[in-house]
């Protein structure tokens, strides 16, 4: 049975999301040791990284949909790519913590990301 185009960027996504949440965990307790500033900057350039190719990585997942759902889901995607690119290129620690997050992100409520994949996952 083949996969269905919004299954297979559910599990895409699903999958960076993931990553990403790692390397968030990863940070936070980088930066509690001032003897690892350099390594918490690598681990979120690296979570930037991954953001910024998101919308790279879907475009060929979402050319398989029908050309106005996948429209609206590139352009969203391309917001999530567009501002962790935006972060990398200010080199700003602080900018690349807060991706993914609004300034009234509650601890313990999902990301911008994972809503997105909720999103989608209400689409099937």
């Amino acid at each position: 049975m083949r996969v269905k185009p919004i299954e297979h960027l559910i599990s895409t996504l699903t999958e960076q999301a993931k990553q990403i949440e790692q390397l968030e965990i990863l940070a936070a307790k980088l930066v509690q040791d001032p003897q690892s500033v350099q390594r918490y900057r690598a681990v979120l350039e690296e979570k930037a990284r991954l953001l910024a190719g998101l919308a790279q990585l879907a475009l060929p997942i979402t050319k398989k949909m029908p050309s106005e759902d996948a429209t609206e889901l590139q352009q969203m995607l391309n917001k999530f790519s567009q501002s962790a690119a935006t972060s990398l290129r200010i080199g700003s620690p602080f900018y690349m913590s807060a991706l993914l997050y609004p300034q009234d992100h509650q601890q313990g409520q999902p990301n911008d990301l994972e809503l997105f994949i909720e999103q989608l996952q209400q689409m099937q």
